[in-house]
């Protein structure tokens, strides 16, 4: 399996994603809204998944603390950036042109079974004390455009309002939580669901 792209994070200056939007001007625009194109926005301005991802990336604080399966950390000051993701790579088949078992709603076949991620992640050397916990998510569920889309029946908006409310749907999850550091130690648990990204902040109260 092709290695996680956090695995070089001290090989590389900078990040740049293909393209920022999906308005390309090298050809025609499909007329369908979810195409297949690279941008980080749909043409007509939607954030992506690939976007959010991004956006919890660049809160990651200068201080690297560690790396695991699953999970990369970092601090700044006294706060804890913990990204946890759960990466699965796409099919052979599917990396040779071979689309045979995908539809245009349908795309998620390429990267099956489908598997959930199971991280557990220990930060040692916290001092004692309360912290407030907060989690940011990104799935199939919550910052997914792609996939609020189908949910609202996998038709292609044509007024302001529809355009507006796919873009509020797909925001990510945020929720927080009081955790309590004991013996210098805390414990953060989580279970992803696949190709979900979650950045976990940890910061005392």
């Amino acid at each position: 399996m092709p290695a996680s792209p956090f695995r070089r994070r001290d090989r590389i200056a900078s990040l740049s994603p293909w393209a920022v939007t999906d308005l390309m001007v090298e050809a025609d625009l499909p007329k369908e809204l979810f195409f297949g194109g690279l941008g980080l926005f749909t043409e007509s301005g939607i954030p992506k998944a690939g976007y959010y991802a991004l956006v919890l990336l660049a809160r990651l604080g200068d201080q690297f603390l560690g790396k695991g399966d699953g999970w990369f950390a970092a601090k700044s000051e006294d706060s804890y950036q913990i990204i946890l993701y759960n990466y699965r790579h796409f099919s052979r088949l599917y990396s040779v042109g071979e689309r045979f078992d995908m539809t245009f709603t349908d795309r998620y076949t390429v990267f099956s079974p489908e598997q959930a991620l199971d991280v557990h992640v220990i930060l040692d050397e916290v001092p004692d004390g309360s912290y407030i916990v907060r989690e940011t998510v990104v799935n199939r569920k919550y910052g997914s455009a792609f996939d609020k889309w189908l949910e609202m029946g996998a038709l292609e908006p044509d007024t302001k309002q529809e355009f507006d409310t796919l873009a509020t749907l797909s925001t990510p999850l945020t929720d927080k939580y009081l955790a309590k550091a004991e013996k210098h130690t805390l414990a953060i648990d989580a279970m992803l669901d696949m190709l979900e990204v979650r950045l976990i902040t940890v910061s005392p109260v």
